[in-house]
């Protein structure tokens, strides 16, 4: 970890799992319940659950938009090696070369109606507008985001009011639009934390499972409690979540 916060990570290929280690302190009953209720929904560690890193990125192959993790309408042309604000060369210039709205999304298997936070720095030749675009199976969201010369993060945070476990995001931009973008990535946040690079999985974990068999909540005050847990995921692909 370099003085400013940056990291250097190199993703450990052999890994075969991670483990995260979960310290929770001053939980509402609310919270101490919910907890609860889904250690006992997954009798302990013997039923998997889909866990989301929340300090993660969620997409898929956020370094290569090319990628068959990333979806994109016929018109959209997407092409890399274009300058990134860091001063390489990772950047994709994103053109909308029909004449109807396209978009270039990815799709996850996650709880549509989850607070998720959508974040990608952008540019274009001129001020303009892309739209952000949130779809679950039964509801669909559009955010306006104003894109300007100079690289700038653009946001788009919120949830779906719908109950599906399918979520796409993406951009959609109007006919003859281009753009150049970098570092998108999607979290389960209200706010964004600094872009992490993934190469091929994100921070989302299909098979995941309590490590211990009991979960013990202790009574810190009224009304607040606390616990500690871990949660293990078999995985071959780090993506430097190690």
């Amino acid at each position: 970890m370099l003085p400013d916060g940056s990291m250097i990570v190199q993703a450990d290929t052999p890994a075969s799992k991670l483990v995260w280690e979960m310290n929770y302190s001053e939980l509402a009953p609310a919270d101490a319940i919910a907890l609860q209720s889904h250690f006992q929904a997954c009798c302990g560690p013997y039923h998997a659950f889909t866990f989301i890193d929340p300090t993660d990125n969620m997409f898929g192959s956020s370094v290569d938009l090319t990628a068959t993790a990333w979806s994109k309408d016929p018109q959209i042309q997407i092409t890399a090696g274009a300058a990134d604000p860091i001063e390489g060369t990772n950047a994709f210039i994103v053109t909308n070369e029909g004449s109807a709205v396209q978009k270039f999304s990815q799709q996850l298997t996650v709880p549509a109606n989850y607070q998720y936070c959508f974040s990608l720095y952008a540019r274009s030749a001129q001020p303009s507008i892309v739209t952000a675009m949130w779809q679950g199976a039964n509801a669909i969201a559009n955010n306006e985001l104003a894109v300007s010369t100079i690289w700038n993060r653009i946001v788009s945070s919120g949830r779906l009011n719908d109950a599906g476990t399918e979520l796409s995001v993406g951009v959609m931009l109007q006919p003859g639009q281009q753009i150049t973008v970098y570092g998108l990535q999607l979290e389960a946040q209200i706010q964004p934390s600094r872009y992490r690079p993934t190469v091929t999985n994100g921070g989302v974990y299909p098979n995941a499972h309590f490590v211990a068999a009991t979960l013990s909540m202790t009574s810190d005050a009224p009304s607040l409690f606390s616990t500690r847990f871990a949660i293990q995921a078999n995985t071959q692909v780090t993506d430097g979540n190690n």
